[in-house]
């Protein structure tokens, strides 16, 4: 089991919580979607497995390790394990694509030419070579989330977190998104989508979790 969330309870101030007493079992090469209207706690649920908030109770732990009880260095290394796609991208606009994809290698310490020769066989791969060196300012929005699902994959992560992967995005696009996502599962990374795009979700057949009144329910 790659995630295991156990009575997890998650408020903020004097409002109803956000969650109670969840409990949520994701197996390691999952590829699942999670839905809920918005304000749910679909983004909150993610930053509950970064640990970027920390539980009021309950436990949350994650390929084996309890994630609110780690120190700082066990929660960096912690971090470099998953890949985040933000709906905002959250991409550097002056940097070239290829600069924003390498950021996650540069972090690890991997040498400027093992990070080129990698960022150039994920681009082939991906059929993004002719981005590599176009900043992102100048990209679309559909060019700019696959380089955003680039950078998340670059460091062979045990799962990446996609929030809204297809927003503002065309049918086209949205079908190519998707593709990328699919073929990151196929090679062994757990891929985790929240989205409030029902014909996304209705597209692939897979596990589909509902947010809803504080809990977490699997539905068809």
């Amino acid at each position: 089991m790659l995630i295991n969330l156990s009575d997890v309870t998650k408020g903020f101030l004097d409002k109803k919580p956000l969650f109670l007493d969840l409990n949520v079992k994701i197996k390691r090469g999952e590829f699942l979607f999670l839905t809920g209207i918005s304000g749910a706690g679909k983004s909150t649920l993610f930053k509950l497995l970064l640990g970027t908030e920390i539980p009021d109770k309950g436990e949350i732990i994650v390929n084996g390790r309890l994630v609110n009880a780690m120190n700082p260095k066990e929660m960096s290394l912690h971090r470099r394990k998953i890949g985040v796609i933000f709906q905002d991208y959250k991409l550097l606009q002056q940097k070239t694509a290829a600069e924003n994809i390498g950021i996650p290698l540069q972090i690890k310490g991997i040498s400027p030419q093992k990070i080129e020769n990698r960022i150039r066989s994920l681009a082939e791969k991906m059929e993004i070579e002719h981005l590599l060196n176009q900043r992102i300012q100048s990209l679309s929005g559909g060019e700019q989330q696959l380089v955003a699902i680039a950078r998340a994959s670059i460091h062979s992560p045990l799962m990446i977190l996609a929030d809204e992967p297809t927003a503002n995005l065309d049918q086209k696009m949205a079908t190519k998104i998707l593709e990328m996502l699919l073929a990151l599962n196929d090679s062994g990374m757990t891929i985790i989508i929240a989205t409030h795009d029902i014909n996304f979700i209705k597209s692939h057949s897979s596990r589909i979790l509902l947010i809803k009144n504080s809990v977490i329910t699997e539905v068809s």
